[in-house]
């Protein structure tokens, strides 16, 4: 039985070549490496057949260049049917294929690993890894696409808070959720003020193997929202550190603490004692 090659991902970069019989996961995944490829390798190209079971892709300067891949079968393999190599045209500088959505995708993982990175800096990079020109317009867009990736949509997860605690409530009855809303006058939208989480399984941990000895501190949240992480952190019985609770407030000041300890005091009242230790960053006070 004839073994075709499968793509990996690894294999990536200018010395990589296409081969009659390579195989892909998915169309998805053939598009990005075609469009990456030939990028790398400054040729502009275009899906002129593109559906569910083939992808045909042509160079745009119409030099003779073809690659078809399409499903194989019954599987969910794709395979590379016809390939007619080899570019005649000249290399291109700004290519067309390098746009918003494509640059989105590198910058991707670049944030994850960077986590801030400016518009210049994304276009040194691409022109130096992939030797393509984009404009600032292009940059923008794309750095927010990705974004948008790794955070989500800010707005659309608030408004999914209460089915997250609906569900949180379902799994595990003993957690602890508050949502605080404000809205200083009945005329005036409600907004998000703080949040509140206890799971089932920290709490219970701490209550049947605690030591009594609890540190809590907070930190800037970086994101569009801002706001302020308070958390709670325990040791176990073999001294590692051991979550506990956390909230999320939009400011770290007296009220915002003391609505976090009074919380946290509750959760933890099935202790039998009631000595504990806290240690807290800078002396605040996190006491009522």
């Amino acid at each position: 039985m004839h073994k075709y090659a499968t793509f990996q991902s690894e294999d990536m970069g200018k010395d990589f070549k296409f081969k009659v019989g390579m195989e892909f996961s998915s169309l998805k995944e053939f598009k990005q490496v075609v469009k990456k490829y030939y990028i790398l390798n400054g040729r502009e190209i275009m899906f002129v057949k593109n559906d569910d079971i083939r992808v045909k892709v042509v160079c745009q300067k119409k030099c003779g260049f073809v690659i078809l891949c399409s499903k194989v079968g019954g599987s969910h393999t794709f395979r590379v049917k016809t390939l007619v190599d080899g570019h005649s045209c000249d290399r291109v500088l700004r290519n067309q294929n390098a746009n918003k959505y494509w640059v989105s995708k590198v910058v991707v993982e670049k944030f994850r690993n960077v986590g801030k990175i400016t518009a210049n800096e994304i276009i040194d990079d691409i022109k130096k890894t992939y030797s393509v020109g984009i404009t600032l317009w292009t940059t923008i867009k794309g750095r927010q696409m990705a974004m948008d990736v790794i955070e989500g949509d800010g707005q659309k997860q608030h408004t999914l808070l209460y089915d997250y605690v609906t569900e949180l409530k379902r799994v595990f009855a003993r957690t602890t959720v508050k949502i605080k809303v404000n809205q200083p006058q009945p005329t005036l939208q409600p907004h998000f003020g703080a949040f509140y989480m206890c799971l089932e399984g920290c709490k219970e941990g701490f209550i049947n193997g605690y030591k009594p000895f609890v540190g809590v501190d907070g930190c800037h949240l970086k994101s569009s929202y801002g706001g302020q992480l308070l958390v709670a952190i325990a040791r176990d019985p073999n001294d590692q550190y051991f979550p506990l609770a956390l909230a999320v407030v939009e400011n770290e000041c007296k009220e915002s603490r003391r609505w976090f300890m009074s919380l946290l005091l509750d959760d933890i009242e099935d202790v039998q004692s009631n000595r504990w230790v806290f240690i807290s960053d800078q002396q605040k006070i996190y006491f009522m």
